[in-house]
């Protein structure tokens, strides 16, 4: 039998004592070791003696390896004396120590680490805290790396003039392009105000405030004007003013961006003088054809009464009668060729003058046009590494401050996040739509070629329909036509290629006008098909009056409209013969394309028709003006019907 002794309160008080620190001992040695941050206990001779599971997982080290060694051997050399500094100051300081080192892992790398550490007098012991911050160190250099190219790439640039302004409208950068237009160098314009680009009149009418006022109400300002350089001379430029906001929303600064467009303006003037002289002769020239139309009329009226006079007589003048027929039928052949003369040249010269109008509108959108493409991929990859950045923010920062948060949630930022590379793939795929429009107006409205070369049809069938491709759609007016492209294997062949656009361009014009003028058709499929191929075809020689067959590209344009009666389609080559409405046509388009195909390359061009089943032209080229078929390659004559 165990006899129970009674407990003595001292004994009982210290029991009691003991317990909780116990416990708490217990508790700080479960967070020592579930703590995410590296946790050291290092005495005051400068050697580890104990570190938590973390500095292993994060170094690499055990315990084992690190326990006993010299905590200011493993930092990097360049960082322990600036380290030794820091940790003299336990000895005076009463609060934490805070620094950061390159500190090496197991593998021989280093790692940036952020410390936090205090001295314990009591204990002759450091106690350390130190986080991981080499992801931080390498996203702020590559940012610094970005903002340098950035600037390098602002400074390169020579053809814009690219300068900043502060928020009173001051200079307060300036780039080689703004020095080369404006003839200011960046150490005489630094600090002055922007009014000093302009002229007193501007700046007398407030011009210089309006500017940066609409740009920071609007958030940007495009303008042309008159600008005057450091030496007084004038030059017209493009300015576009955009406003800068710092993070708080406030009005930091302007970006301005200049461009001279003198030379541009000169050249637009004098195309458009050169149009207007144009057409000043085309209409002298069509007076003077109308005037001698006229005389022809009358003389051929007159021709007509001395006819009737002489058939009262014929007994006795039927010789002059005779001849006076011949005089008239001559009389009328003439006419004729006056007048298909006088369409082609109404016709040529107002291609020419197209031309050269596309040409020049042409090439001044391609210029801005190549200039937003090849930057959209520099933006592109901007945007990517801010907002990888600032995933890597929202990871290591989860809880913004209030007014961040509210900010995120005032636009949306996850959305933004999400629709902005959408926005970017976006811009260039409207940039790479504008310049394919570009160069297929360029191939389009080729200039007259001297000599025939070889030419790719397909090209200029894409180019034609990438033109009229708007019409095909639907509109309140026309449902959608359908476009079917059966294309065969064609060689390049010979020709010149302007002209044969112009074919084309008359002939599916045609066919969208009957298709969109047919009421009839409202209710079922409208439907234009275009077939290419190779095709042995005859062809009669100059100088040779046998004829041999000879391989011609072949293409078929047909639509699903109302059909042509037989006595339409032997019409439809004659000049100013038209079945459309009075001011829908002048007659002229498809009498052009017979003597281009016909007449200027030997080819064919027919038509075959009925009423109810639509309308089919035929376009046969021979590929080749100057060779025979024995001189063709097999390669060419593949993709036949």
């Amino acid at each position: 039998m165990v006899t129970k002794v009674a407990e003595s309160p001292t004994t009982k008080r210290k029991r009691e004592k003991t317990e909780p620190e116990h416990f708490l001992e217990g508790a700080l040695e479960k967070f020592f070791n579930l703590t995410l941050d590296m946790f050291f206990i290092v005495g005051v001779d400068g050697y580890f003696k104990q570190l938590n599971p973390m500095c292993e997982k994060t170094l690499g080290y055990t315990t084992e390896e690190l326990r006993g060694q010299p905590w200011v051997e493993f930092v990097h050399p360049e960082d322990q004396q600036s380290t030794r500094e820091q940790l003299h100051k336990l000895a005076t300081e009463t609060c934490p120590v805070q620094f950061e080192n390159r500190y090496r892992c197991q593998d021989g790398s280093y790692k940036w680490l952020s410390w936090n550490v205090t001295l314990c007098q009591e204990h002759e012991l450091i106690y350390a805290v130190a986080r991981d911050n080499t992801e931080h160190k390498q996203a702020e250099a590559a940012r610094a790396e970005t903002e340098e190219s950035f600037r390098l790439l602002v400074e390169g640039v020579n053809d814009y003039a690219i300068f900043m302004l502060d928020s009173q409208g001051y200079v307060v950068s300036w780039n080689s392009g703004a020095e080369r237009t404006k003839q200011y160098s960046a150490s005489e314009i630094i600090g002055q105000h922007v009014s000093c680009f302009y002229s007193n009149e501007d700046i007398k009418l407030g011009k210089p405030q309006q500017g940066l006022d609409i740009a920071a109400g609007q958030g940007r300002f495009e303008e042309e004007g008159w600008r005057v350089r450091k030496d007084g001379s004038k030059f017209l430029a493009n300015v576009v003013t955009t406003a800068l906001h710092a993070e708080d929303g406030q009005l930091s600064g302007f970006a301005r961006v200049t461009r001279d467009i003198t030379e541009r303006k000169l050249a637009e003037d004098a195309l458009q003088k050169a149009n207007d002289e144009l057409e000043k002769r085309v209409e002298e020239r069509t007076a003077e054809l109308i005037e001698t139309n006229e005389l022809l009329k009358q003389k051929i009226t007159e021709h007509k009464r001395t006819e009737m006079a002489l058939r009262r007589s014929e007994a006795r003048l039927k010789n002059q009668a005779e001849q006076l027929e011949i005089e008239t039928r001559n009389a009328t052949s003439l006419l004729q060729e006056l007048q298909r003369t006088q369409a082609q040249l109404i016709q040529t010269e107002k291609m020419s003058s197209l031309g050269q109008l596309v040409a020049g509108v042409a090439h001044e959108i391609n210029n801005p046009v190549g200039f937003i493409y090849g930057n959209i991929d520099y933006a592109t990859c901007y945007i990517k590494d801010l907002m990888r950045l600032m995933k890597l923010y929202s990871h290591y920062y989860p809880e913004p401050l209030p007014q961040i948060q509210s900010e995120m949630n005032a636009i949306d930022f996850d959305f933004l996040m999400a629709d902005m590379p959408k926005l970017l793939a976006s811009m260039k795929v409207g940039a790479t739509r504008i310049r394919q429009i570009v160069l297929s107006l360029q191939n389009f409205l080729r200039a007259e070629q001297v000599e025939m070369t070889p030419v790719d049809i397909h090209d200029g069938l894409e180019s034609t329909l990438l033109i009229l491709q708007n019409r095909l759609k639907a509109t309140d007016q026309h449902p959608e036509i359908t476009l079917l492209k059966e294309y065969g294997i064609l060689p390049l062949v010979e020709c010149y290629a302007g002209q044969i656009n112009q074919v084309f361009m008359n002939l599916l014009t045609n066919a969208i006008d009957v298709l969109e003028g047919s009421p009839e058709l409202r209710d079922t499929s409208r439907c234009i098909t275009i077939k290419t191929g190779v095709q042995d075809m005859r062809r009669e020689y100059a100088g040779n009056s046998t004829e041999e067959k000879v391989p011609h590209a072949v293409i078929r344009i047909a639509d699903t409209g109302p059909g042509m009666s037989e006595d339409v389609c032997r019409k439809l080559f004659d000049p100013f013969f038209t079945t459309k409405p009075v001011g829908k046509g002048t007659g002229l388009g498809l009498s052009i394309s017979y003597q281009i195909i016909v007449e200027k390359h030997g080819g064919q061009l027919t038509c075959v028709s009925e009423p109810g089943k639509g309308a089919e032209f035929l376009i046969a080229i021979p590929i080749r003006q100057r060779k025979s078929s024995s001189q063709l390659s097999e390669s060419e004559c593949d993709g036949g019907y």
